[in-house]
């Protein structure tokens, strides 16, 4: 009987420790964990499904994206946890306090309108000019904003993922043509530098390197805090409640070079068993691929994006 009232009163205590502990971070009051892996020519994040009130869940839904038709719709149906699509290469998706989320939600999102719009204006022939900005421009806007309210902040702890459009040389040739030059000799010493300075001709190398370049995409991956100090990494970062649990997965999980469904696999694997260890995450995941494609000439200039519904302990 005492042993029965003893583990009760530790099973209460630990529990009372740990909804303190939370309610003193407004950051994991709502609850939700995100994980993003880098592979060879793409990123994957996952998005946990689960929205609480502390201890107490609301709601279940996946996760939606903003610039989907009906957004609104499934967010008042399901997770009001949205995510940002800035272009066809980067994703936003952030974990926190859900009212500062919507508010940094609608910021960001009308500074990121007004870079564009004024990036592609009128030219003088009447033609617009559509440009996009790469991720590590849109982690500096994101990081400029935060830290603008760093005495009002937002409590949320945003993670960018995407793909870096780079040009890098390959295939070159070194071609070696030789250049004989004459050195400036006087008419009163001609005789001498001819006799004893047969090195007044000299032989110079002239050396051309011809390269080919080739477009091939980048994975980027940053987690912020909420005053916009930026972490990146080659290999993989987490956010959110569980990120203590997703830090030990995924870096017994994560190798290099991963193509993109086995990075989905490792990613889906390292978050849902992250997920199983915290009682404020879970209830199912989202994971989002993005991935470049090569042209026909060789070229990774074409992203897509794909998701993936994983399915996990709903206790």
């Amino acid at each position: 009987m005492r042993a029965i009232i003893t583990t009760s009163l530790i099973f209460i205590a630990a529990v009372s420790i740990c909804t303190a502990q939370q309610r003193s971070d407004p950051t994991k009051f709502n609850g939700g964990s995100i994980l993003a892996m880098a592979g060879r020519n793409s990123v994957a994040i996952a998005i946990d499904s689960r929205f609480g009130l502390g201890m107490q869940t609301i709601s279940t839904a996946a996760p939606s994206s903003s610039n989907d038709d009906d957004a609104d719709n499934s967010n008042n149906n399901g997770n009001p946890r949205i995510l940002l699509l800035p272009n066809s290469n980067t994703l936003l998706a952030w974990t926190g306090l859900y009212g500062d989320g919507l508010g940094f939600a609608d910021e960001i999102s009308v500074l990121l309108a007004s870079k564009v719009r004024r990036a592609g204006g009128m030219r003088f022939d009447g033609t617009t000019t559509r440009k996009t900005m790469n991720p590590k421009a849109i982690a500096m806007l994101m990081s400029h904003l935060l830290y603008r309210r760093r005495n009002a902040p937002y409590y949320v702890e945003p993670v960018i993922v995407g793909l870096e459009t780079v040009l890098v040389k390959e295939d070159c040739s070194v071609e070696m043509e030789t250049v004989k030059s004459l050195q400036s000799i006087t008419a009163t010493t001609i005789t001498n530098e001819v006799e004893s300075a047969p090195s007044s001709v000299s032989i110079k190398p002239d050396t051309k390197i011809q390269c080919k370049t080739k477009t091939i995409q980048r994975p980027y991956l940053m987690y912020s805090d909420m005053l916009g100090a930026q972490s990146t990494s080659h290999s993989f970062v987490c956010s959110g409640v569980a990120s203590r649990s997703l830090h030990g997965t995924a870096e017994a999980l994560w190798r290099p070079n991963l193509e993109g469904e086995e990075l989905v696999e490792i990613c889906g694997k390292a978050f849902v068993s992250a997920l199983e260890r915290d009682c404020y995450s879970g209830y199912g995941a989202v994971v989002y691929l993005i991935q470049a494609t090569e042209n026909d000439d060789g070229n990774e200039s074409d992203v897509c994006i794909v998701e993936y519904v994983l399915s996990s302990r709903n206790d």
